[in-house]
């Protein structure tokens, strides 16, 4: 495409930021506001659930997943963005994340050799209730610029109440037995990817059937991770 062509198509089809859906200038993916109001996870962080040192929740939890990553904290302009992506799936919303969430994989995971990426499933009816597994478009966009294949290699087998309805102790029960490996993942690095991390429950449940199976090792990268109340650690 020549540089003409591309700029009259930002002319009438203009790029907008994945967070709040302003009209962006030539070659920005985020509005300056969202740039400064975006509750970005700085660090040093913990080297288990990815969060800053003052928010780890880990030392009370063993997890099957070797360490969980993301971008943002779940608050704000970024809790926004993953509410217009989950409701309606915009390419470009699910871009922009996946872009942010490329970036930490590299400054966090860039000596570990992955053999693919797969995402967390939803269960047929939730997905055709949707219309598209959000977390599948967070995976797919992320493979692609981190240069990894895209695999699914799990399923949702069971249907479940919403993780976010339970309260914490009742949300690893809930998923008990919900999940099957559709795919070889003997001996593989898997880089697994969901939307939020609340408490882990889901990703673990997810690492532990991967690893059953014969996964050599599950790391987690979400688009953002929630900021847990004294009653979820």
């Amino acid at each position: 495409m020549s540089r003409l062509t591309e700029a009259i198509r930002r002319v009438f089809f203009p790029h907008h930021c994945y967070l709040c859906n302003e009209v962006l200038y030539p070659h920005q993916r985020v509005c300056v506001d969202c740039m400064h109001k975006a509750p970005y996870i700085y660090p040093p962080i913990c080297q288990r659930c990815g969060r800053s040192k003052d928010d780890c929740y880990c030392g009370k939890r063993q997890r099957a997943f070797e360490r969980c990553i993301s971008p943002f904290y779940h608050q704000g302009v970024a809790q926004q963005g993953i509410y217009t992506l989950k409701s309606a799936g915009y390419r470009v919303t699910a871009e922009g994340f996946a872009a942010e969430m490329a970036e930490v994989v590299r400054r966090e995971y860039g000596g570990i050799p992955f053999d693919f990426v797969t995402a967390v499933p939803l269960h047929k009816r939730e997905r055709g209730e949707r219309g598209f597994n959000q977390a599948e478009k967070l995976g797919q966009a992320m493979a692609k610029r981190l240069g990894l294949p895209y695999a699914t290699v799990l399923t949702k087998i069971t249907l479940t109440a919403p993780q976010k309805s339970l309260k914490a102790v009742e949300r690893s029960g809930n998923l008990l037995g919900v999940f099957d490996v559709c795919g070889d993942v003997s001996g593989k690095t898997v880089l697994l990817v969901d939307d939020v991390i609340t408490t882990g429950a889901t990703l673990d449940e997810c690492a532990k059937m991967l690893k059953i199976f014969g996964a050599e090792a599950v790391y987690g990268v979400t688009a953002a991770a929630a900021v847990l109340s004294n009653e979820e650690k």
